[in-house]
């Protein structure tokens, strides 16, 4: 086998390819691969073999996967990464988004599809057939992959139902604006569940930056219309927050089913987080906030990829310290936390430089309310530990979960937008009130969603139950 060829390994050792298997094809982004890389494990520990396919920079993340499932149930094909990535991308900018700047992510994602025709080719070369395709919603070019193979592909989206429907819409209608210097002109969703309406700005970036003809646009726009062929979908969500659209999640579509089967790290039964080793140990952490009462608590983590300006930094900073309101800040590396803030407010607040234990923080009694940008996980993470939600989104599909939190009535809105400078003062009085009496409604809807949460992904619950029956069909 020479270099160029993809590389099989089975989880165990040589039995990788002693039954038919379905084929993973994750995005990789670790948003994106860990939740898939969950439902792995729940179809695998329900008896299905799988392979995932990967390149060699990300093989260090299928690490947990493959030291947890049962023997030889899962395998790895590892492809290298395509040489005619050199075409959109700079040499050596990395396999993962993790690796690249903002501006690189349109032209990596396109890039990946050059691994369609390597691996139909090891598809075919395999003694055992593949018998389904569970793909990233961002690598639909696996779609015409499985039907060349004449096998179900199915869709996965690490986000929602709701994201699911909006960004389908947006890449089959292409609504345009009336002006083109209008970033808040309003854009309607009369086939998507509810009717709701974004101003422009709040769209996906990856739309918003379509240009007809531009090879990667193109490219991208394909990728989310053979999205569309699919048998079905499957979201990373459950019915308590997203019934509407998992019942009628895509215009034109309603014979295709979408499986709700999250949050799947709890469905998997991951109380941790995976991101890496902390900056501060779980244990210390607990310590600190068992001084505290129950929900009295802020905390604050704008995700792994989401930077604040040092101007942002600062206001933040303001803001948590004219509270008075006891918190946790989990700042990304990097961030430019104000000369003498810790100290000023050490009785009361921690200030985490790095990867911060997330999931363990939200799930201390203490912590009330979280204050995020609205990636999906962290979403997921707050709605199962009961938490509700001070929200300040900022790019992807963070608006759209910012609007699905506030309509399930969980969630208070303080800022919007990468940009923004919202007024410390008014920021300071919103973390008070939910802190205090002002926030106990959405306080009670977060813990009874959260326990709501639980049930889905128990024995019988909805989410159970659609995790069995996408078992049965990917196992025909």
């Amino acid at each position: 086998m020479d270099d160029a060829s993809p590389r099989s390994r089975a989880s165990s050792g040589s039995h990788g390819n002693e039954k038919p298997r379905v084929l993973v094809v994750p995005y990789p982004a670790q948003g994106h691969m860990l939740p898939l890389l969950d439902l792995v494990a729940l179809l695998a520990a329900r008896g299905l073999a799988l392979t995932v396919a990967v390149t060699p920079g990300n093989i260090p993340l299928l690490a947990p996967l493959l030291a947890s499932c049962p023997p030889s149930s899962v395998a790895t094909v590892t492809l290298p990464f395509p040489s005619s990535a050199s075409e959109l991308l700079p040499a050596g900018c990395g396999e993962n988004t993790k690796d690249l700047p903002g501006h690189l992510f349109r032209p990596f994602m396109a890039a990946l599809a050059a691994l369609r025709e390597p691996l139909l080719a090891w598809c075919k070369a395999q003694r055992h057939r593949v018998t389904a395709v569970v793909s990233d919603m961002f690598t639909g070019w696996t779609q015409p992959l499985a039907a060349e193979l004449s096998v179900p592909h199915v869709t996965f989206s690490s986000s929602g139902a709701h994201y699911l429907a909006v960004s389908h819409s947006l890449w089959r209608c292409l609504p345009r604006r009336r002006c083109l210097d209008d970033a808040d002109e309003v854009v309607s969703f009369p086939d998507v569940p509810g009717s709701p309406s974004f101003p422009w700005h709040h769209l996906s970036w990856l739309f918003r930056m379509y240009a007809a003809g531009d090879e990667v646009s193109d490219a991208i726009r394909q990728f989310f219309l053979w999205n569309l062929e699919s048998s079905c979908f499957v979201a990373n969500s459950f019915m308590a927050i997203e019934a509407a659209y998992v019942e009628r999640p895509l215009p034109d579509l309603m014979e295709k089913k979408v499986f709700a089967v999250g949050p799947l790290s709890d469905a998997v039964g991951r109380c941790t987080d995976r991101g890496g080793k902390p900056a501060v140990a779980p244990a210390s952490m607990a310590a600190w906030l068992d001084a505290f009462g129950d929900g009295s608590v802020l905390y604050v983590s704008f995700g792994t990829q989401q930077a604040l300006s040092p101007e942002q930094a600062a206001l933040l900073a303001d803001a948590l310290a004219r509270s008075s309101v006891p918190f946790v800040w989990a700042a990304r590396s990097g961030t430019a936390v104000p000369e003498g803030f810790e100290a000023a407010t050490a009785p009361r607040g921690v200030v985490i430089r790095g990867w911060a234990p997330q999931v363990e923080i939200l799930r201390h009694r203490a912590v009330g309310w979280f204050l995020t940008h609205c990636g999906w996980n962290s979403v997921l993470e707050a709605v199962a530990s009961g938490v509700a939600m001070l929200t300040w989104p900022m790019s992807a599909d963070q608006f759209t979960n910012a609007w699905l939190l506030a309509e399930t009535g969980v969630a208070v809105a303080v800022a919007e937008g990468a940009d923004a400078m919202p007024d410390a003062g008014q920021m300071a009085k919103a973390i008070a009130s939910a802190i205090g009496n002002g926030g106990t409604s959405a306080r009670e809807r977060a813990v009874e969603l959260g326990r709501r949460t639980a049930a889905a992904v128990a024995e019988g619950g909805s989410s159970y139950r659609d995790l069995e029956e996408l078992v049965r069909i990917l196992a025909q």
